[in-house]
């Protein structure tokens, strides 16, 4: 369930047309204009919402574990309707890539896994439809920050599947050698970042991460930054407002006293790091227990998760860090059945406490966000028994973009390499954000977006 737009990209090939995306965010979106939405590539689904009326199978895309158990429940149950589960060569824009270019084949499964942040480089390719015919109105069931992520000019393109809102992981144990409580702002992070130091040179309350763009994404979100935004058919970009530059100058800060460790995460040198006790904290999302034990796999039972530190105290606004949902493709033949399929994997009972058991997610869904197989703590962090409640309040303060870029992807490498570099030369993050906001904005116009300024 972890985004996997953090690792680095491939070149997406966004169409040149004008795109409209009208988010639905809690601030009110504004459209975010680009052209038709709702046409088709290749084979294009004609299906109507009253189903095709004989026994269908559809393909599904999807790379996370545990999902053979979901498509077994539902073929049980549905025997009209099959579905064939398959594993991508490829995942994140590796396989977005692929739905673009075989879309004009017209040999695109009937459904795929898609992370948000890249549903608008799927609808400006006209690669996925909207699936609100079929579906009907969802807005009661989840709140509007999981719906803006999925709903674009007024059109559903997925059910919300998960929501992954940041989260503050320590070792309580080591916090407790050190008479270290969680810190609750992010001046305290700073101030715990310097005991920790002091009392150890070698060990550090958690890295700054070159690596992973959705992470500073989410930091940002927090913050209260829009990196994208629009008025008509025109596109703002304002990677280097305000917002982010506090975030970019506070890191840039605890990086220059040395404070915390510039360790990229996922390198083997972190792995050990948090493994031993040299890093001691994580600034990570929802999803994390499921990945301390391929990275830290002798410290279970350790870890302790906690609210993410505010900018002001008593602000409970967090931003998120990864998320996803299932779209119906152009190419489908059975769009009124595949949007079933979406819809009861999503927001079914059934469906989500699989989603819950087999995949560790939690879901977006608010009727099912009490289920009794949230009572149970993740196996890594059985100490903590509450750790589903303390998600579930965080998930209840999520702020995203109101809109993603239709080029996030490539945001997301110049961030890689813009980032590394300053780490690497010792200047500035904040001119690294200035690197992202004019490779975003040349990138838009190069594809034949309009874009302010």
């Amino acid at each position: 369930m972890r985004t996997n737009l953090s690792r680095g990209t491939t070149a997406l090939a966004v169409a040149a047309t004008a795109l409209v995306l009208a988010g639905c965010g809690s601030s009110g979106s504004s459209a975010a204009k680009s052209g038709s939405t709702g046409g088709s590539g290749g084979s294009s689904s004609s299906g109507s919402s009253g189903g095709s009326g004989g026994k269908v199978t559809l393909t599904y895309v999807n790379w996370d574990g545990g999902m053979q158990a979901a498509v077994d429940q539902w073929n049980k149950e549905n025997p009209d309707i099959q579905v064939q589960l398959s594993k991508p060569a490829g995942t994140g824009y590796t396989l977005y890539n692929k739905l673009i270019t075989n879309n004009a084949a017209g040999t695109n499964p009937d459904v795929t896994e898609v992370e948000y942040q890249a549903l608008p480089a799927l609808i400006a390719n006209k690669v996925i439809v909207p699936i609100d015919k079929y579906v009907g109105d969802i807005s009661a069931d989840f709140d509007k920050a999981s719906l803006s992520q999925v709903q674009f000019e007024g059109k559903t393109y997925g059910v919300p599947q998960n929501t992954c809102p940041m989260v503050f992981f320590y070792r309580k144990d080591i916090f407790d050698q050190l008479g270290l409580k969680p810190p609750t702002t992010w001046d305290e992070y700073a101030a715990d970042a310097a005991a920790v130091h002091a009392k150890n040179p070698k060990q550090y309350i958690g890295n700054f991460s070159a690596v992973d763009s959705g992470w500073f994404a989410g930091l940002a979100q927090q913050a209260g930054a829009n990196w994208w935004t629009t008025s008509g058919t025109t596109w703002k970009v304002a990677i280097d407002d305000a917002p982010t530059q506090k975030v970019a100058n506070y890191w840039s800060d605890l990086i220059t006293k040395g404070l915390v460790s510039p360790e990229p995460n996922w390198s083997p040198q972190w792995n050990t790091e948090m493994n031993d006790g040299t890093i001691i904290g994580w600034v990570s999302a929802q999803w994390a227990p499921n990945q301390l034990p391929s990275i830290a796999k002798d410290t279970a039972g350790k870890w302790v998760a906690a609210p993410l530190p505010a900018w002001s105290a008593g602000d409970p606004t967090v931003g998120i860090w990864g998320g996803e949902t299932e779209a119906v493709t152009a190419n489908s033949k059975h769009p009124a059945e595949a949007a079933k399929f979406v819809k009861w994997l999503n927001s079914s009972p059934e469906g989500v406490k699989i989603l819950i058991e087999q995949a560790a997610a939690f879901p977006a869904s608010l009727a099912n966000q009490s289920q009794e197989a949230l009572k149970t703590p993740p196996p890594f962090m059985s100490n903590q028994a509450d750790y589903n409640t303390l998600i579930a309040a965080q998930a209840k303060n999520t702020r995203t973009f109101q809109v993603w870029g239709p080029n996030a992807n490539v945001t997301f490498d110049a961030y890689s390499n813009g980032f590394a570099a300053a780490l690497q030369n010792k200047t500035p993050l904040s001119a690294a954000l200035t690197q992202m906001q004019q490779a975003t904005v040349d990138d838009l116009k190069k594809r034949g977006f309009s874009v302010a300024g």
